[in-house]
């Protein structure tokens, strides 16, 4: 082999290894990344035993703040990974994750709507749940994926412990009746409660007419149930 074509073959390797390296960085770059986003949702769920394995359900829009006090308002769960990813991938060397930004509103299984003012508050609500997804499972949070199988198809109506019925054809319309009732009666212990029946619709596009508060149960159950077969 001339000098030639010997270090042709050199430079041609290094190329490759370069390459190759690069591809791997990349690679364990977008795992990081995805570890991230999935260990962030878990937290977020955790904290209020949310999600299809908690007692409760994220009322949304909610709003995440980041360790830059940077803070976002989310549409759903899809839109809640979406942001966390952009901040991750802007944000690289940043380990910590994202929290809960307050007032927020929870929905527990009996459709009753929380407003919280607090993590102590959303802490103390979330000691009523029985449920220990989030204690057993915590060596899978980097593999989950958070939310649960269906939505609740708008317009809503809520029963307000007064008696009164309100309407809301957004989540954010539906929030807002909520928090109004809450900060006009800041000590009242009964909760707003969502009116049945209900529809809920399927990430596939179909929907379901649920009749009570014992039929939505049922059906997160399911999500959960499908989620730790898969799992």
């Amino acid at each position: 082999m001339n000098k030639f074509l010997k270090l042709s073959s050199i430079l041609a390797l290094a190329a490759f290894t370069l390459f190759t390296s690069c591809e791997k960085d990349n690679v364990n770059v977008t795992e990081d990344v995805e570890f991230y986003v999935n260990s962030s949702v878990f937290d977020l769920e955790d904290k209020g035993n949310c999600g299809r394995f908690g007692c409760f359900d994220f009322v949304f829009p909610i709003t995440i703040e980041f360790s830059d006090e940077t803070q976002v308002e989310v549409e759903d769960y899809e839109g809640l990974r979406t942001t966390i990813r952009d901040w991750k991938e802007a944000n690289p060397d940043a380990e910590e994750r994202p929290n809960l930004a307050f007032p927020l509103e929870v929905i527990d299984e009996e459709g009753n709507i929380t407003s919280i003012a607090s993590q102590e508050e959303l802490r103390e609500l979330a000691k009523e749940c029985r449920k220990d997804f989030f204690k057993r499972m915590r060596h899978r949070r980097g593999k989950h994926q958070g939310g649960i199988c269906f939505k609740p198809v708008f317009p809503l109506s809520i029963l307000l412990p007064d008696g009164t019925t309100v309407s809301g054809e957004t989540p954010r319309e539906l929030k807002s009746q909520v928090r109004a009732w809450k900060a006009a009666n800041p000590d009242a212990e009964e909760r707003p409660q969502m009116v049945f029946p209900i529809e809920v619709e399927y990430k596939d596009g179909s929907k379901v007419s649920v009749n009570s508060a014992e039929e939505l149960k049922a059906l997160k159950d399911e999500c959960s149930a499908d989620e730790s077969n898969e799992g």
